[in-house]
Formats: structure tokens, sequence, C-alpha cells
């Protein structure tokens, strides 16, 4: 199993399967279930409540957009979340549900919010537990979002980014979709000046599981970021590029994370891209 999470380092963002066996009755901790309901329901981690990624969306939005403060404060109330609980997320083994719902929950205001290393797949192998199939059905709270901007990417603000030395840009999709050879937008490129760092150099894959890679060759993978500069991360949707930012805020990083993405830049024709074809 890889070694990359050791709960306490850079504000206790990553942890490993041996630190959630050890933790996972805690009072104030609770475990979170990013996949869809009919996965859940298959099996869990034993106390997990599930809020399925697609809930956080913004329901009138048909781009994966995050839902408004009114939408998540009635979210995460049903789920039985309070602002002072300790949260660890987890999906099936691919990181982008789990990440992105780690993102929404920083976005509005959580402080101590964590992913799990190896989601439910590893956790079948490494935990020595049993998949639960409890659906556990959590006592309503009142949650009390606070938005925290300096988190969340715009268009305008993206826009605003390109002439400010104080801002990197990281596009976490394929090299075949920053050069523009593949693209699921009206045009193919990248936003100008992004740095490409697809989000699976985030992990490898051991025994058909991936597991995030160990913390000094993720710090290696992102060394050429200036720890004084605000890094916005994209993708295609908002999913992928979750994952990145949540690896940068292990590293200690002032990351911000632009939900509409691609889809929303590069079908824009008013904003300008980049391609090297």
């Amino acid at each position: 199993m890889s070694k990359v999470a050791v709960a306490g380092l850079a504000g206790q963002v990553l942890v490993d399967i041996h630190w959630l066996v050890k933790h996972q009755n805690d009072d104030g901790l609770v475990i979170v279930d990013a996949r869809s309901y009919e996965e859940y329901k298959k099996g869990h981690i034993k106390g997990a409540v599930n809020i399925p990624v697609g809930d956080t969306f913004n329901p009138v939005s048909n781009t994966d957009r995050v839902g408004n403060l009114r939408h998540i404060s009635a979210l995460f109330s049903n789920a039985g979340i309070r602002n002072d609980h300790k949260i660890v997320i987890y999906d099936g083994n691919t990181y982008i549900d789990a990440g992105r719902v780690f993102w929404v929950l920083e976005v509005y205001g959580h402080k101590n919010v964590m992913l799990l290393d190896g989601g439910i797949t590893g956790w079948s192998v490494y935990s020595g537990q049993s998949l639960s199939q409890v659906i556990v059905k959590p006592e309503k709270t009142v949650y009390i979002p606070a938005v925290e901007p300096e988190r969340l990417v715009t268009k305008l603000s993206m826009h605003l980014a390109l002439s400010d030395k104080r801002k990197v840009i990281i596009d976490a999709r394929t090299k075949e979709e920053f050069t523009g050879i593949e693209s699921i937008a009206l045009r193919s490129g990248h936003i100008p000046n992004a740095v490409s760092i697809p989000w699976t150099e985030n992990f490898i894959e051991i025994d058909g599981i991936k597991m995030l890679k160990p913390i000094e060759e993720l710090q290696f993978i992102y060394n050429d970021i200036a720890q004084d500069k605000q890094v916005l991360l994209y993708c295609n949707k908002g999913k992928q590029s979750s994952l990145s930012y949540t690896i940068l805020r292990q590293l200690g990083h002032d990351a911000a994370h632009y939900d509409g993405s691609w889809y929303e830049w590069g079908n824009d024709e008013s904003l300008p891209i980049e391609n090297i074809k």
C-alpha cells in the first residue's frame, strides 16, 4: 500500500486506510461516501453517510457547477453534517468524486476535511473489514456554509488571472486535450499561460488499485509551483482537477478551483485560448 498520507501533514488533508481504521469511531468524525446511492447501498465503509457528488451540483445547471449556498446548506444538513465535524471523504477509486466534494466543503468554509487514499477499493483490500450494507440515516442538523471566495475560480477571475503574475494556472486534463488534439468543447486548446500537469500524475496503480503517490513524489510533481503564488486549476468539467486541488492543499499551496473549466471556457468564443497542434 502507498505510504502517501499520514494525518497531520500540511493541514491533515490526505489520510491513509490505517489511519481511518484507527479513528473511524472517533467522536466528531464523519465518513462521507461520495459515490451514487446505488453504489453506496451495495456496500460502504461502516457508518459512512452518502453524499453523491452529483447532489453538490447546481440543480438548474447542466455544467456541473457547484450548488448555491442554500442548496449546499440543505444538502449537508440532511446528511447530518455539522460545521465542527471532522470529515473524511472517499469514492470508488477514481478520486474525482471525493476530490470534488472535498473542494465543495472547502469552498463553503469547512475547516477540517480529508480525503481517503485508495477509496472503497483500497479499503476492501487493506482495512480488514467487511463492507456494510446498513443505510445510515443521520439526524438532521443545521449546517451553516460560509463562502470562501479564494477557493473558487469563475470565468471572470480566471480571465483576470491571465495577466496576474501572482497566479499560476494548471490544466489537469490529458496532454492530448491540452495541446488541442482532443476537446469536449467547440474549441480546442488550453487557457493561455496554463501549465499542463495531468490529474492522473497524482496516483499509481498497484495490483489494480489506484493509490496516491507518496508525499515526496507529489512534491516533486509540483516542485516548480512557487508557494507564494495562488494556483488556479481546471479540467473539463471541474472534477478531475479537484483531485489536483486536494493534493496541492495537502502540500500547503493556496489553491483555487474553476468548476466551469474547459467546458465553459472552450465554448465561449469571446475568451482567449492557445493550442499547439
